[in-house]
């Protein structure tokens, strides 16, 4: 279930049944001449939008409020947002989403700044400080695949992959042939590396994890109930 397209009843409902909601957080920035701007977010969107269908709750709207980017480095068509935005942002959500009613909040990081990454996290320990309710987890997806490989890349392999099987049609590969410099991929080139069938495989590994510890957390919060 989208957030944005619910009634009120609906979401009364849907919280009282399943207390969970996901919030897929990326950037707007420069990812390779073959992947769109907005790739970190609809990439862990798709993601959050498989596991609510095991787990039940609502996925929140995509964030691209992205720090630490490779606008920093001169890259076009990038933005970049600082890390008190990033971190602000990060508490006042997990505030207001605690207050509806959510028991569990998943924020899913396709954006691997370290610095974005621990901007969201000093958030976590703050909300937590101040009384936060809820089982928070916050992580880029990658966390769930490390021993496949899958370390978190730049456009490379492994995002390329994700995205091309999330997204078929927004995935030109073809964009990088004959090109001796790939510009703005880090990680192992993608031209030789990346397929729709990898993306596959490491995306059912991230889901059934990332529903098997949401699963975990919701019999948490039910306890503190």
């Amino acid at each position: 279930m989208l957030m944005e397209n619910l009634l009120p009843k609906e979401i009364e409902d849907e919280i009282k049944r399943h207390p969970i909601v996901y919030v897929p957080w990326g950037a707007m920035e420069w990812h390779g001449e073959h992947l769109p701007l907005g790739q970190d977010a609809l990439k862990a969107f798709a993601i959050c939008c498989r596991a609510v269908e095991r787990t039940g709750g609502v996925v929140f709207p995509p964030l691209y409020i992205g720090y630490q980017t490779l606008k920093v480095y001169g890259f076009p068509y990038t933005l970049e947002f600082s890390r008190g935005l990033v971190k602000r942002l990060a508490l006042e959500l997990l505030q207001q989403l605690d207050a509806i009613g959510f028991k569990v909040i998943v924020i899913l990081c396709g954006h691997y700044g370290k610095k974005h990454l621990e901007a969201i996290e000093e958030a976590v320990k703050e909300y937590k400080s101040k009384g936060g309710r809820a089982q928070v987890l916050a992580v880029p997806e990658y966390v769930f695949a490390e021993d496949k490989g899958y370390k978190g890349d730049h456009a490379a392999k492994w995002e390329t992959s994700i995205f091309w099987y999330f997204y078929p049609s927004m995935v030109h590969i073809e964009r990088l042939i004959g090109k001796e410099e790939l510009k703005g991929i880090y990680g192992d080139d993608p031209r030789k590396h990346a397929s729709r069938d990898l993306g596959e495989a490491v995306v059912s590994v991230i889901v059934d994890r990332l529903v098997e510890k949401v699963k975990d957390m919701l019999k948490e919060a039910s306890k503190i109930a």
